[in-house]
């Protein structure tokens, strides 16, 4: 086929924006359309080698399967050895076990199958994954697996009917992926079926062009231009994709490479000699910055400053061009590298070597090995635990548990409903251990599910939720009902995307629909005859606290998370809106997560989170013990006064100093131990055994100081002693998971 110059210069429109939206750069919120554009690019080159090939009887599938293998996999697999000592050095396990499996699937040509199935709220952060960007080349690959075959078979039946064959593909992929977006967006994301018609178009522009060359319109192939520019400023992630949205970047594309000949301004543009450069190495610079800008991230534990994202997204275009000139170039010609069985041969064996990587990695649980910790670092990684019962009970987009065959803890004819979004799970659990064997508790739960009661929408969150509230509120064995959401990402979206700016990619009509569903939900419990407690969010955290304990030094008594004054800001919406039933009770676990000035994720080797925002099954024992006491409404202790209703239990309440307690906690802690256990114990005087100079019972009773955060709210030591009685107590047992497996 005809050199097209301009081609290369629409290469540089699209991964520019991809750079710069990858490396935080607002102006190019829509950055990530380029993608889409690629796509329709090589549909469209793609298409025309290989009609080009049938037309003149030279078509051989080993031949085009060796022309990919010599464009992709040398460029690839250097880019990935590269990453791997990075890796090594600065991922924590988690990490590392996320970025071995992503090893086995880009060798396997299936990462885009690989990051679906770890989508969700416990996938690695996104920005911190080297390789997420290798699920484009999972989908194309995937394509050219199926489509020159499907090109041999249907061309001996003429033009017309690849023509139309195509049309009609394009079409029912089009119409899934609208679908797909309102009801498995993840997989609508990465999935081939959701994103075939993309390259589809390209490959219709190819036949299109078949035998001639492309029209001379500066009006169309400018304006095809025009709504690539469009869509990189003004589109966003809550834009939803691909979708028909897909079709401005796509048909943009389209446009340029049927009308934008040499002739025109359009073509002039692209043809610039710097457009063409960037072009030409535009693969390179696509593989060489999402590891550049991941590591940076990993490296600084944080969001790196700008002039950082800046130097990294050019130093991409410098590493683009010296492995285009010195491993893309002298492969794609052959020559002195290889024949068809040396390439053919080579790669399957470095694929091998890669996938074995990966095996190993993932079966060694990211090699902890590699990281020395302290034992203190050691009691915050094996206390930042979800529920065991997460996987089994837990309802998400592709598998929802109805009402009926919901989880109960402890009994069958549970009295106790906890209700909400992933923030219930560990809840739930935590209330089942608190209130004991003798009060069932049923566990309803949807991932990433806000609240959508007064929703319209036939999606599977909002049918769940309007089907499970009604049946709650139905059951007149269940008495008290406790909900809880992560309704602040609910209102504004994910805090890590922006922190620590406030983020705000929510609309408000959303924002209010979604707060009246809160309240909804609330009235429709109360009015139910059921009591009724809301429990706020916890504060998020600015990091995933494992990384962070990797980081911590060796003998660090207390993580911090956000400043109180972060928290304050992040709720002042919710607290000025929010207005529930007077009987309603509230509570908010940040009365004893934070003090004036910070919040904690973590003390004395006990974490209270598992990620950035989900509370530990130790942090929800806290929240359990308060839920515990409002459920029994015991007697005013010389802290706390009753609770009334519509209770806010937040600080101003308790304004107790921990240090009016401090002397009888650790002068009555002695004898408590006795009451504790000797396991729970013993675990305590491990933990510090580090600390020299502090007999076994200090340790262990200063240990335990972590329940004077329950001094904070208004317990006595008394509440203490049961609190750690709960945690190291038979688990309750799950009595019917009722086929929800």
């Amino acid at each position: 086929m005809q050199y097209r110059k301009e081609i290369d210069g629409l290469r540089a429109v699209a991964v520019l924006p991809v750079i710069l939206f990858h490396a935080g750069f607002s102006w190019f919120s829509g950055g990530f359309v380029g993608v889409d554009v690629f796509f329709v690019i090589s549909g469209y080159l793609i298409t025309s080698i290989l009609v080009e090939d049938l037309e003149k009887g030279r078509f051989s599938i080993t031949q085009f399967y060796e022309r990919r293998a010599r464009r992709i996999l040398p460029a690839l697999f250097f880019v990935m050895l590269c990453c791997l000592p990075f890796a090594w050095i600065w991922m924590v396990p988690t990490q590392f076990k996320d970025f071995s499996k992503a090893f086995i699937a880009i060798s396997l040509f299936s990462s885009n199958i690989l990051f679906w199935k770890q989508s969700g709220y416990f996938a690695p952060a996104a920005e911190e994954n080297p390789l997420l960007h290798t699920w484009s080349l999972g989908v194309e690959e995937q394509f050219y697996i199926i489509f020159p075959l499907m090109l041999l078979l249907l061309w001996r039946f003429g033009h017309r009917t690849v023509f139309y064959t195509v049309i009609g593909l394009s079409a029912l992929s089009l119409f899934t992926a609208e679908w797909g977006w309102r009801h498995e967006p993840s997989a609508n994301f990465y999935l081939l079926p959701t994103r075939a018609w993309e390259l589809s178009v390209g490959a219709l522009c190819a036949l299109l062009l078949s035998r001639r060359s492309p029209h001379s319109n500066t009006l169309l192939s400018l304006s095809g231009l025009l709504l690539i520019f469009y869509s990189v400023i003004f589109y966003d992630e809550t834009v939803p994709f691909p979708s028909l949205y897909t079709l401005v970047p796509v048909g943009g594309t389209a446009l340029i490479i049927l009308y934008g000949s040499t002739t025109t301004l359009t073509a002039r543009l692209l043809s610039g000699k710097a457009l063409v450069g960037i072009g030409l190495i535009s693969f390179s610079a696509y593989l060489w910055h999402q590891p550049l800008l991941a590591f940076a991230r990993i490296k600084t534990a944080s969001s790196p400053e700008w002039p950082l994202m800046a130097v990294l997204s050019l130093l991409s275009l410098l590493l683009a061009y010296f492995s285009w000139k010195y491993i893309e170039t002298p492969f794609r010609k052959g020559g002195s590298f290889g024949s068809r069985k040396t390439i053919f041969t080579a790669s399957a064996l470095a694929s091998l070597a890669f996938i074995s990587t990966g095996i190993y990695g993932d079966a060694t649980d990211g090699l902890p090995a590699r990281l020395s910790l302290s034992s203190l670092q050691q009691s915050y990684l094996a206390t930042a635990q979800p529920s065991p019962h997460r996987k089994r009970c837990h309802s998400n987009n592709s598998r929802q548990i109805s009402p009926e065959l919901a989880c109960q803890y402890n009994r069958n004819d549970g009295s106790v409903a906890v209700f909400g979004d992933s923030h219930a799970v560990e809840l739930a659990y935590a209330v089942a251990q608190t209130l004991g064997d003798e009060t069932g508790v049923r566990h309803f739960s949807f991932s990433g599910c806000a609240p959508e009661y007064l929703s319209e929408e036939d999606t599977p969150c909002a049918t769940w939720t309007r089907k499970t509230i009604d049946y709650i509120a139905r059951q007149e064995e269940i008495k008290k009902v406790i909900v809880t959401y992560r309704i602040h990402s609910a209102l504004w979206g994910d805090h890590q995307e922006s922190y620590p700016d406030l983020p705000d990619s929510i609309t408000e009509k959303e924002r209010r629909q979604r707060l009246r569903s809160l309240e909804a939900t609330l009235d429709r419990f109360s009015q139910s005859g059921k009591q009724v407690i809301y429990v706020a969010q916890a504060p998020e955290l600015p990091f995933f606290i494992e990384q962070k304990v990797y980081r911590l030094g060796e003998s660090a008594q207390v993580i911090e998370g956000v400043t109180r004054a972060w928290w304050k800001k992040r709720t002042a919406y919710f607290s000025q809106h929010f207005s529930p039933e007077k009987s309603v009770t509230v509570i908010h676990p940040a009365a004893w997560l934070c003090n004036e000035e910070t919040c904690y994720a973590g003390k004395y080797g006990k974490s209270f989170y598992f990620d950035d925002d989900h509370l530990s099954m130790d942090g929800a024992r806290l929240v359990a013990q308060r839920i515990a006491k409002t459920i029994h409404a015991p007697a005013p202790s010389m802290t706390q006064k009753s609770p009334q209703p519509n209770a806010t239990l937040d600080s101003h309440d308790f304004d107790v100093s921990m240090a009016q307690y401090k002397h009888r906690l650790f002068a009555e802690c002695q004898s408590d131990i006795m009451l504790i256990g000797s396991t729970h114990s013993a675990q305590a005087s491990a933990t510090l055994q580090d600390r020299a100079g502090r007999t076994a019972a200090q340790a262990t009773c200063e240990f335990l100081d972590i329940r004077t955060a329950l001094e904070v709210v208004g317990d006595n030591l008394q509440d203490i002693t049961r609190s750690s009685m709960v945690s190291s107590s038979p688990s309750p047992t799950p009595m019917a998971y009722s086929g929800s497996t």
